[in-house]
């Protein structure tokens, strides 16, 4: 039995490594700037400046991008760090780091509520400091992260509320479950779904001994519901992502029905037997269970990673593969458990890919499923400590040796991450980009038009971070993002990958700089023109700057 303040020094400890993995280099790892970052930055910027994001809205709830309607509260994190260090990377990505760090108290908590072992909960604590998927969205701006840290403290406050029968811990895992809406999309499914089974499952509705706090468990998921159907339907904005990216939305889905009725009319099948077998409960069912498998895989989980792939560590899983016996014996463990409570993280487990199963685009997803993230290590502490137990005299052998393994692959990681992942597509990543902001601040005041090719797609948020466009004026311009021959400021988007070669009438006059696509040729045309190459990491061009 471990004494609390032994328990709060071996947590101090790893909450320490937990910092050190997510704080380390911070500005610099993951390499590269993605532009759902620097949109979560400029925006606190924005907020912290105005009160408005760079909508022109005031205190959003929701600011949107490019029609995705991101929960707002990330944003307003941000507003402290980029006062205190300045619209950086680092101020950016401060908040994801944080709670990252954070969670696993939360963690500790939650594996000691449900097994009753502060073993478990500082083993399962360690475990989380140490997750390869924790450690990247931490480090990656990650508003999936800090959600997470709120549904696993809310969920540990409501089950101990709910079993101990105290109302202070209900009220505050209630506040803590719903803050976690604020920061990311896929709590309003997951939270009042597990939810909902957790309850029926430890306290069965049917069961005269449960009346006392029945009433509480309904007002409870009452109040989870009544909030998602609020912040979705009666906010502006509440609905955007979920209407881009779910399987019933989705333009394949839908044809995959029409396609199958017509194979079946060409071959002369009857009209009954089609309807039985292709419709939209069939197809969308089909789609659904190959989108939820996939967050099982072994790729997915030990070999591959998930998308979208700038969080992708090259030949990296999401987990160790040292974890993989005993993630598999700790399933076995607790289902063969008597506890009712103990099987708690099987179901979080059986939950948790709903949301990345009823959605496409980038499958399987890496934020959307990030709720598997506790219980699966809290079940590999659970198999490794009855695994331990297995070997009696031998147990010091057995911990020396999976620390050992632990190490190996800890240090594979870090190299991956680190090393390779700075060469390996750091294209998905912007590498390069900053520093072709600092060339086009430099020279700004001495040209009219920064004519800037889109070849990377929305890349407006990208320059108005690196830029430091003053938002006020932004606002006062409209919002005018990145739109084809428009801009902001002395910023001009075109489609032309090239267009210092490639000029169009509808260009501005006057003394231009070009920003071209670092893949363009030379041409005779440019000779006598200054020109300036950047150079990502991996030793290929990104931008081409000319010179007027």
């Amino acid at each position: 039995m471990l004494n609390k303040k032994f328990t709060y020094l071996i947590l101090g400890i790893i909450f320490l490594a937990a910092v050190l993995f997510r704080f380390i280099n911070l500005s610099s790892y993951p390499s590269g700037f993605h532009q759902d970052e620097a949109s979560l930055g400029y925006n606190g910027y924005s907020l912290m400046l105005t009160g408005k994001d760079d909508n022109g809205n005031f205190l959003p709830l929701y600011v949107d991008m490019f029609g995705d309607n991101r929960p707002s509260g990330y944003h307003y994190l941000t507003i402290i760090p980029i006062a205190l260090f300045g619209l950086t990377e680092f101020a950016t990505r401060f908040p994801g780091a944080l709670f990252g760090s954070l969670t696993i108290f939360s963690v500790f908590f939650l594996a000691n509520v449900i097994f009753r072992s502060k073993t478990v909960g500082l083993l399962a604590a360690l475990l989380i400091a140490v997750s390869p998927w924790h450690i990247v969205i931490s480090r990656a701006s990650g508003e999936a992260v800090i959600a997470l840290f709120f549904i696993i403290l809310g969920f540990s406050l409501l089950l101990q509320g709910l079993t101990e029968n105290k109302n202070k811990f209900i009220i505050l895992g209630t506040i803590f479950v719903s803050i976690s809406y604020f920061f990311y999309h896929t709590p309003r499914i997951f939270v009042p779904l597990a939810f909902l089974v957790f309850a029926t499952f430890l306290f069965p509705f049917w069961k005269k001994e449960v009346k006392l706090i029945r009433i509480k468990m309904l007002l409870v998921f009452i109040f989870l519901s009544g909030l998602v159907f609020y912040l979705v339907f009666f906010v502006n904005g509440g609905t955007g992502r979920y209407s881009q990216v779910n399987i019933f939305n989705n333009f394949e889905t839908k044809f995959f029905i029409s396609q199958e009725l017509q194979e079946d009319g060409l071959a002369h099948s009857f009209g009954y037997s089609s309807r039985i077998f292709h419709n939209k409960i069939t197809n969308y069912g089909r789609i659904f269970l190959d989108n939820y498998l996939h967050y099982f895989s072994g790729d997915f989980l030990f070999t591959k990673g998930g998308l979208p792939i700038w969080y992708s560590v090259p030949r990296m899983g999401l987990m160790y593969i040292i974890e993989l016996p005993f993630l598999l014996f700790g399933v076995y463990a607790i289902l063969k458990s008597k506890s009712r409570i103990h099987k708690l993280p099987i179901l979080w487990l059986i939950i948790a890919p709903i949301v990345g199963g009823i959605t496409m685009d980038d499958i399987p997803n890496v934020n959307r499923s990030i709720t598997m993230v506790p219980v699966l290590e809290i079940i590999v502490a659970i198999g490794f400590i009855n695994a331990m137990n297995l070997f009696h005299k031998k147990k010091l052998f057995f911990v020396i040796l999976s620390v050992f393994l632990f190490l190996g692959n800890i240090s594979y990681f870090g190299h991956q991450y680190f090393i390779n992942a700075t060469v390996h597509n750091n294209w998905y990543r912007n590498n390069g980009f900053s520093k072709m902001m600092k060339v086009v601040n430099e020279n700004y005041s001495k040209y009219d038009t920064i004519v800037v090719s889109k070849f990377q797609g929305g890349i407006y948020p990208l320059i108005l971070f690196y830029s430091k466009f003053n938002p006020v004026i932004y606002q006062k311009e409209g919002s005018p993002k990145d739109k084809e021959y428009g801009g902001f400021g002395k910023f001009f988007f075109v489609p032309q990958d090239c267009p210092s070669v490639n000029k169009d009438s509808r260009f501005p006059k006057g003394k231009l700089m070009y920003v071209d696509n670092g893949t363009c040729l030379d041409s005779e045309i440019l000779n006598s023109k200054k020109k300036t190459f950047i150079i990502r990491e991996d030793g290929a061009r990104a931008f081409r700057i000319i010179y007027d």
